[in-house]
């Protein structure tokens, strides 16, 4: 099923026509073109189903936290935006915390083999209201947290029970 750019789909093997609400709009006045085309669809499949298209179920990401969005907490955040978000918040002669960025940048970039991802999650990890209230460290700059701490948590642990599913 091909959607074309008149706004309607036409699946064959279902016979069934989806409509996008705009060409459903018009196919509500029986002088438009639209209205002409679905009547002769129904002439030529008698046993025609004609849906409207609704909007797709937006996917889900879940924090860490536990809780659940439908927005990537990564969508959207470059470098350069950390960085810009460091240069803000930060006070006029501090520089620690964006040494501390070009530092956890630095090592991601010879330790990973995504440093990106790395990277963010140190971020998100050290600014973790940055995406709800970004102007809660104008006045509570959080402690600097080390890359460490991520990378130990992002390499994948052992199994413990390891030997009782071998023997």
């Amino acid at each position: 099923m091909k959607k074309n750019s008149l706004g309607y789909s036409l699946d064959f093997a279902t016979q069934t026509l989806t409509l996008s609400a705009a060409f459903a709009e018009a196919a509500n006045n029986p002088g438009s073109k639209e209205y002409r085309l679905v009547r002769q669809f129904q002439h030529d499949f008698p046993g025609l189903t004609i849906e409207r298209k609704t909007h797709s179920t937006p996917t889900r990401y879940r924090n860490s936290d536990g809780s659940i969005t439908t927005r990537n907490k990564h969508n959207g955040l470059t470098y350069e935006r950390m960085e810009n978000f460091i240069v803000s918040m930060s006070p006029k002669n501090d520089t620690d915390y964006l040494e501390a960025f070009y530092a956890v940048r630095e090592k991601a970039e010879n330790m990973c083999a995504s440093p990106y991802a790395a990277v963010s999650a140190w971020f998100m990890k050290q600014f973790p209201a940055f995406r709800s209230n970004p102007l809660f460290y104008v006045d509570n700059p959080p402690d600097l947290i080390d890359l460490e701490i991520i990378l130990n948590k992002m390499k994948r642990k052992p199994l413990e029970d390891g030997e009782k599913k071998t023997a």
